[in-house]
């Protein structure tokens, strides 16, 4: 061959090496389900509580346009303005009582609209690619008696989805309706510096890292990578407290006064937070506080759990394996609940199982929810498409036990575990949806595994 030649052979190898390396790549990427939120937040947030229990927030948010188009304007979930019957049919709590006073964006008074939990913001100008804007958003907010997770009672306040919760924008802002069913909101990872203002001294409890437990009327706290921010405010007479340490996390358990119930929780609470550290993967965060109200309830380095003995084994587990999958393993909880609801549940009765020498105890939970209704054909439906009995016995009950059938049959609980510690390894920090699991599940193991996934999974 003559020189030309061999020079246009050369170059077109180059070529096809290039293709074949952006193929890899781009399947890489695509198998990491990085899913992006297009937009991202810093939060500083001045909260005051008055003495008529009225909340007064100022919120200053900088808001990052991470996507490639232009933003008209921003969008947020403010939760509080839904719960009430009149934005959300069904609500049969004690209504939120909430007013926005203020909305500025770069210092200048700007036009908003609110609609069910839908706040828009206008911005004077276009928010391009790779820019932020400073948006200030002042209101008031007196929480409900026993409300559905934003509440109070006996003068203990749980702040759930009480702030301007900056939403994911993807072709525009994606922004559900309020659904009791499950969890309807979707947000990224931000950073947060919350300050607080009491008319007495609490124990504070938040996603951030609090320190040692120390009742106080003001102060501020920080934290990175939290999605989801919540913050109790304790009233020091009605609780008991312990801190233990568990794999370079300090665990902070707040129980109503019941000595015994502390105890018993601690101890849960120890065993299987080491357990998912060790079988699963580690929690990078300094700390996690547990209160036993009643709620029910994951939150970023925060959950509520149940305040009897009876609940610790179903309630309390459940909760604790949350901070894998839900909040380091993300994903849209209203398009998507399987993915942590599921998968959590599926975890939590790894270890029961472990923990008691049981199998069928640890699954115990899944096969009641199971019997309580008929579940859906499919499991990754959105909330919208679930009843609610139909979506307990369908992400809670059938999907774990698909999930053990499958494993039984390939190594059983050694296998199971592997896979979870794998999944967790890909995707934390990450957002997935169901085709990203599907997509990682086939890569995992060897031989076509779709007629199994797509037998459970649209």
């Amino acid at each position: 061959m003559t020189r030309r030649i061999w020079t246009v052979l050369a170059l077109a190898l180059i070529f096809l090496a290039a293709i074949a390396i952006w193929i890899a790549i781009a399947a890489q990427e695509k198998k990491a389900g990085a899913t992006e939120m297009g937009a991202s937040a810093v939060y500083d947030i001045e909260l005051e509580l008055d003495n008529e229990d009225v909340f007064h927030i100022s919120a200053k948010i900088e808001v990052a346009n991470d996507s490639d188009v232009a933003f008209e304007d921003i969008g947020f979930y403010f939760v509080p303005n839904a719960l009430n019957p009149k934005e959300t049919d069904d609500f049969y709590q004690e209504s939120a009582e909430s007013e926005i006073e203020a909305v500025s964006s770069s210092g200048a008074d700007t036009p908003y609209s609110l609609e069910n939990n839908e706040l828009l913001v206008e911005l004077q100008n276009p928010l391009q690619p790779g820019e932020s804007e400073m948006i200030e958003i002042s209101y008031s907010l007196q929480l409900p008696e026993g409300g559905l997770r934003l509440s109070q009672e006996d003068r203990n306040f749980y702040l759930a989805q009480w702030y301007p919760m900056l939403a994911q924008y993807d072709e525009g802002w994606d922004i559900q309706d309020f659904d009791l069913t499950g969890e309807s909101y979707h947000t990224g990872f931000g950073e947060f510096t919350v300050s607080y203002s009491l008319p007495q001294e609490f124990f504070v409890a938040s996603s951030a890292d609090d320190g040692i437990v120390q009742a106080s009327s003001s102060g501020m706290v920080r934290g990175e990578r939290i999605k989801d921010f919540y913050m109790a405010l304790l009233n020091p007479a009605q609780w008991l407290h312990e801190t233990v340490q568990v794999e370079g996390t300090e665990i902070r358990l707040f129980m109503p006064l019941d000595q015994e119930l502390l105890e018993s929780s601690t101890e849960v609470a120890q065993a299987a937070f080491a357990f998912f550290e060790e079988s699963i993967g580690d929690n990078p965060f300094p700390e996690l506080d547990i209160i036993g109200n009643d709620g029910y309830m994951e939150y970023p380095n925060i959950v509520e759990v149940g305040a009897d003995e009876a609940s610790i084994d179903t309630v309390l587990v459940h909760e604790i394996a949350h901070q894998w999958f839900y909040y380091i393993v993300g994903n849209d909880p209203f398009e998507d609940a399987w993915l942590d609801e599921s998968i959590t549940e599926f975890a939590s009765a790894l270890f029961l199982a472990d923990y008691y020498g049981d199998e069928s105890y640890g699954y115990n939970s899944a096969e009641m929810a199971m019997l309580s209704e008929k579940p859906e054909r499919y499991t990754n439906l959105p909330l919208d498409e679930y009843s609610d009995p139909r979506y307990v016995s369908t992400v809670y009950g059938e999907a774990p036990l698909i999930l053990r059938n499958f494993f039984t049959e390939r190594g059983g609980q050694e296998e199971a575990l592997a896979f979870l510690s794998a999944y967790y390894t890909e995707f934390q920090f990450r957002f997935l949806n169901t085709e990203d699991f599907k997509m990682f599940f086939e890569d995992y193991f060897e031989g076509d595994q779709s007629e199994f996934l797509d037998s459970w999974l649209k």
